[in-house]
């Protein structure tokens, strides 16, 4: 599954924004640079304290550095995300076989393929820190009820698992710090039922698992003694910080309730975020626990006896637990319909499907006392048919959830690079060369993007200061020295006026229908925005505030800047299906925009990126800031 996954992206991907600075964090490993923390989070932006939180550990970068040196940047970051989820996947799998057998490795195997169907196949080679922790997440919640088990054998590969989840990202911590506690009280059990003459061993397999959560964590601790702010402390901080507006408690009973409710979260196709935070009856939300709770006191009373059972119902306690803690403190804000804020559902699912096969798998016999589970050779076989049938998904069906989709086709990003690379101009610049962007590049980040790519070159770039904590200090600009920038204009209507030496014109979008999207502009600019009844019916349905905020944007930007509005799929859909009563736009041209969005993407974010080449008086004639504190 996650080969077929690195086959499906490598063709048209690059690595963009957070994923190039990722990749730069990762080249950064073993050298004087070598990074402590993960990338900064957007805590700054819900809490008092601006400062943004950086996500707690580098074991991704320390994952992604071998692939990225001996392979590069496509091929090199795609397989080292790979083999993080087959390495997960393959986890479950032989732990659920080594305490169930050949039937229960089956099930295992089973389940993980439908979380990763459920995840899609860019899920499984995406390397933003948001997404890389699900699946190891899934493996350590597998080896935490391998120690309730009374399993110690697994405790240092249960704790490589969690600390890896845990360093990817702060949302992963309110799930993960459950597991953790179960974890230990799970190994101080072992240990006590241990035999006298079996304890020494007992307690090395103990020791092992804190040596390597040390070894993983020394990093963290280290920056927390030497950093200022330590990043632990800052983390504690953000936590305690009452001013955030978060979901709250009844979303997190919610979306947990939707997680075991009577649709399982499991083996949904392309699901979101939105799926779990839609709003749910407290009817229906106290019916699920009471069906559930029951099935589980039930069901572990009824195999009390049976060790292995009883530990995996206690798992779905504490993945619950998890998943109210994480609910809780999503912030409230459009962020919440990301799926990568809710990594605990899928071991949530996972186990409590695990729970209902294994009943009914005991149930079975009593109930029709003449069937029989059959050979366990069976099982494998329907595992394996179950698992090359997943795997083969984005190879015949086209879902979003299967395409590591970014803001730029990779062949627009390689263009840019060739004509960089064949100037004259920007050869005979001096270095270091600062990278900057004409444009709103927040979300974009194409002036990250084309930096690491100089830099990975050899050049010597430096990026400006908003780029603080997403890359080592000392490639940050300074101010009074900087002689040279590369500014990357973003057209989305008119150029930005930059001056200095223009380089190159890069088309930003290829295949795009130029002749609908001027015709619609045309038909848009100066007329007022009114919102047909239908079309602010569609608006109050989409979920959470996405269709007050489509609707503003609609109606402040469509009569002077429409193709801000138009190159969006997602508006484009709006207009077409719930036409607005002013402007009066042609639909058959805003299916043909529609249709010729490049790659399938969501939104087009420039039509072309010009490439200026400024030096230090044109700079500061510019963006005086950039050289203002000199």
């Amino acid at each position: 599954m996650a080969l077929v996954a690195v086959l499906v992206s490598a063709g048209d991907w690059e690595p963009q924004g957070d994923d190039a600075l990722i990749e730069l964090r990762a080249r950064d490993v073993a050298t004087v640079r070598n990074p402590l923390v993960g990338q900064p989070s957007t805590s700054g932006t819900y809490g008092t304290d601006t400062a943004n939180v950086a996500h707690p550990g580098p074991l991704g970068f320390v994952v992604l550095a071998p692939g990225a040196r001996l392979f590069g940047e496509v091929w090199g970051i795609l397989l080292s995300t790979a083999a993080v989820a087959a390495a997960s996947l393959l986890a479950v799998a032989w732990l659920t076989f080594r305490h169930l057998g050949p039937r229960g490795g089956a099930a295992g195997a089973v389940l993980g393929s439908l979380a990763a169907f459920s995840a899609g196949a860019a899920g499984l080679v995406d390397p933003l820190s948001s997404n890389l922790g699900r699946l190891p997440l899934l493996a350590a919640a597998v080896g935490v009820w391998a120690l309730l088990c009374g399993d110690l054998r697994v405790a240092p590969l249960t704790v490589a698992f969690w600390s890896f989840a845990a360093h990817q990202h702060l949302s992963v911590l309110p799930a993960a710090a459950p597991l953790a506690v179960a974890g230990v009280v799970a190994m101080g059990l072992a240990v006590w039922k241990t035999e006298p003459a079996q304890r020494r061993a007992a307690l090395g397999w103990v020791a092992g698992a804190g040596a390597v959560g040390l070894v993983l964590w020394l990093p963290v601790l280290w920056q927390q003694v030497t950093g200022d702010p330590g990043n632990l402390a800052a983390l504690a901080r953000y936590s305690g910080d009452e001013t955030r507006e978060d979901l709250g408690l009844r979303s997190a009973l919610s979306q947990v309730a939707t997680a075991l409710g009577p649709r399982p979260f499991l083996g949904r196709s392309s699901p979101s975020g939105w799926d779990l935070v839609a709003h749910r009856s407290t009817l229906g939300v106290a019916a699920t626990f009471a069906v559930v709770g029951g099935v589980l006191a039930a069901g572990a009373w009824w195999r009390r006896g049976d060790r292995a059972f009883v530990a995996a119902v206690a798992v779905i306690g504490v993945l619950a637990l998890g998943g109210v803690l994480t609910g809780t403190n999503i912030p409230d804000s459009p962020e919440q319909g990301r799926l990568n804020f809710f990594h605990w559902a899928f071991a949530l699912s996972f186990f409590w499907l695990l729970v209902l096969g294994w009943l009914g798998a005991r149930l079975a016999p009593v109930v029709l006392p003449k069937l029989t589970h059959g050979r366990a050779i069976t099982a494998v076989v329907g595992a394996a048919v179950v698992v090359a049938a997943v795997a083969a998904v984005p190879l015949v069906i086209e879902r979003d959830g299967d395409r590591l989709y970014q803001p730029f086709e990779a062949e627009v990003v390689r263009d840019v690079q060739r004509v960089l690379e064949a100037s004259p101009e920007l050869a005979a610049a001096p270095r270091p060369l600062l990278v900057a962007v004409s444009g709103d590049d927040r979300y974009i980040q194409v002036g990250d993007t084309i930096g690491v790519r100089l830099e990975v070159d050899g050049e010597r770039v430096v990026f400006p200061p908003e780029s603080a904590g997403f890359i080592h200090p000392d490639r940050l600009v300074d101010p009074c020295t900087i002689r040279s920038a590369l500014v990357l204009d973003l057209v989305v209507d008119e150029p930005g006026r930059i001056g200095g030496t223009e380089l190159a014109t890069i088309d930003a979008a290829p295949g795009l229908d130029r002749g609908a999207l001027d015709r619609l502009v045309d038909q848009a600019t100066g007329q007022p925005m009114d919102f047909s009844d239908d079309l602010r019916q569609a608006l109050d349905e989409l979920p959470g505030d996405q269709g007050r905020l489509v609707g503003a944007t609609m109606d402040f930007r469509l009569p002077d800047s429409p193709e801000r509005v138009l190159l969006v799929r997602s508006n484009l859909d709006l207009l077409i299906d719930h036409p607005p009563a002013s402007p009066d736009l042609d639909r058959d041209d805003l299916v043909a925009l529609r249709d010729s969005l490049p790659g399938g993407r969501d939104a087009v974010v420039a039509t072309e990126i010009g490439t200026h080449l400024l030096d230090r008086d044109e700079l500061a004639a510019w963006d005086p800031s950039l050289v203002a504190d000199c």
